[in-house]
């Protein structure tokens, strides 16, 4: 008896193992819908480093040469494909010469961005594009605009991904030095709510 309870127990749990999985019987084939990893209506918060790119006489912008640093974003998606994002980064980097001062600095990033991605639930991975706007500043203030391209993936499914981007920003023209930009790779950690 004790052996048949043991038995019948074990069978319960290894049938459990198989669950959300493809199932294959003798008379037919069940699949079990696979899980949706990004939603509607989802609220994140992310949490990036930043690297920037100014290192030429005639892109830099505010910056010089190189930036580097680090921010966050919050983001609203009111579709599984179409959000809106806002972030906050803050990099150190050498001012432009041209902006009437020399030296390191803190350049202070804030831009908000319409956000259009494509969920691939089988792999939990949502390659994603975006553009908009926003404003940099370090004494001078730069008005910007941006348009970008990154891939998400959801190490678990609807509470945490890890995502990585890179975004070119146009800064306009100032101190007659033609367009002026620069590009920004971002990589870090988002939360999902």
């Amino acid at each position: 008896m004790k052996t048949t309870i043991t038995l019948l127990a074990a069978v319960a749990f290894a049938g459990s193992a198989f669950a959300g999985e493809r199932v294959v019987t003798a008379s037919k084939t069940q699949v079990v819908p696979e899980t949706e990893c990004f939603r509607a209506h989802e609220l994140s918060l992310d949490m990036f480093g930043q690297y920037t790119d100014g290192n030429s006489p005639d892109h830099a912008g505010p910056i010089r040469d190189h930036g580097w640093g680090g921010g966050i974003g919050l983001n609203y998606f009111f579709t599984r494909q179409l959000g809106i994002g806002a972030d906050a980064a803050w990099l150190a980097a050498a001012q432009a010469p041209y902006s009437g001062t020399t030296g390191r600095t803190t350049i202070h990033n804030f831009s908000a961005s319409l956000i259009w991605r494509f969920p691939i639930d089988r792999i939990c991975t949502a390659p994603y594009i975006f553009a908009g706007g926003g404003v940099a500043a370090e004494g001078d203030q730069w008005a910007t605009a941006h348009v970008g391209a990154g891939i998400e993936h959801r190490i678990v499914p609807n509470k945490v991904g890890i995502f990585s981007d890179a975004r070119w920003t146009y800064y306009g023209e100032r101190y007659g030095r033609g367009d002026l930009n620069n590009i920004s790779v971002r990589a870090g950690v988002r939360i999902v709510f």
